[in-house]
């Protein structure tokens, strides 16, 4: 596949780790119904999380099925904006990649693949 100009930008998320989180205290969520912190209902949070997680794997069939690559674009980028996850920006990428926007997909696997944490001198 040749690079085709991609009318967005390139992709930046909001990091994985600060996407769920409570909207009154910013307690980080835990996949409960209610805060434990201050006693907010996160069921809305809840079903965010889960319709996500629906628009991911109707991404990863519509790659499956393999003519079907700009609705996994379309599918990806929607989940990435309801709950970012790590898997769900690899997700993306992959679906950037099969449509060709390589310079985009690139870009958002170094951010994904940086590593949380120093490496080890000698292992960079």
């Amino acid at each position: 596949m040749s690079e085709q100009p991609s009318s967005r930008p390139p992709a930046t998320l909001r990091p994985a780790s600060a996407a769920m989180a409570c909207p009154t205290c910013r307690a980080v969520w835990r996949g409960v119904a209610m805060c434990p912190r201050c006693s907010t209902d996160l069921t809305a949070l809840m079903r965010v999380a889960v319709r996500a997680w629906e628009l991911r794997q109707a991404t990863r069939v519509a790659l499956c099925v393999g003519d079907r690559a700009a609705e996994a674009l379309a599918l990806a980028r929607a989940a990435c904006q309801l709950h970012t996850t790590p898997y769900g920006q690899r997700l993306l990428a992959l679906a950037l990649l099969a449509n060709g926007h390589m310079a985009e997909a690139y870009a958002l696997l170094e951010q994904v693949l940086q590593p949380p944490f120093p490496l080890p001198p000698g292992e960079g």
